[in-house]
């Protein structure tokens, strides 16, 4: 009996020796743990024998003990499961943004009018002829208005105050018509502009000064011409 008790100890330790290699780490310490309770409950099953019949060299027990290893062994390994092979998570690159759309021009509403100032266009004090500075102004919006042939065009004439309001009124117009001359002369259809005398009633600056005084900057950039589309 000594023999086979030692015989199923030996089978079970030599059991876990060599199923520990090929077993993950939780694998084998839940087995080896098994082992050890089995162990302990196997043998505590084989002395109840050995008790009860006096034999001394507890022949029983350590059968019980032997059993309980390889059975306690089994149950720790099957409890331990099988784990899943860790795979290395691989981040994978952002996403390039898209690029921007570009945002759509935003059309004018319907009938909204265009105005064009022709910014410099000024005339000498009393005078109603186009100064030789001011032609290649006069010659953009010509060529401005030939590209967009579907345009028509208002010109108005404005003077700064100086002078009855009559005679402003009828140099504002003379105004409006030499800039409506130079244009038709550049190859714009007259049947497209229009002429209108403002007089002094529209000024773009100051006459006088706050303390009344006259200002002649102010009275120079009144004097002037302008193209408004219709």
């Amino acid at each position: 009996m000594k023999r086979r008790s030692g015989f199923w100890a030996l089978w079970a330790l030599a059991l876990i020796g060599m199923s520990g290699c090929g077993m993950t780490q939780k694998q084998r310490n839940y087995t080896i743990a098994g082992a050890i309770a089995g162990g302990g409950v196997g043998a505590g099953i084989g002395s109840i024998p050995d008790a009860t019949d006096g034999d001394n060299d507890k022949t029983y027990t350590a059968i019980g003990a032997g059993v309980g290893m390889l059975i306690g062994a089994f149950i720790g390994y099957k409890l331990a499961g099988e784990e899943a092979p860790q795979a290395q998570a691989q981040a994978a690159p952002a996403p390039r943004p898209a690029p921007a759309s570009p945002a759509p021009s935003a059309a004018p509403s319907p009938g909204e009018s265009k105005r064009i100032v022709l910014r410099g266009i000024n005339f000498d004090f009393n005078k109603s002829n186009i100064k030789r500075e001011f032609v290649p102004v006069l010659d953009e919006a010509a060529q401005i208005l030939k590209d967009n042939a579907s345009i028509n065009v208002t010109i108005e004439g404005h003077t700064d105050s100086i002078g009855s309001d009559a005679y402003n009124q009828r140099l504002s117009e003379r105004r409006a018509m030499a800039v409506k001359h130079y244009l038709v002369s550049k190859g714009v259809a007259a049947d497209r502009l229009t002429t209108v005398g403002r007089g002094e009633k529209d000024p773009v600056a100051p006459n006088t000064t706050p303390d009344g005084k006259d200002n002649p900057e102010g009275r120079a950039m009144n004097r002037r011409a302008e193209l408004k589309v219709r």
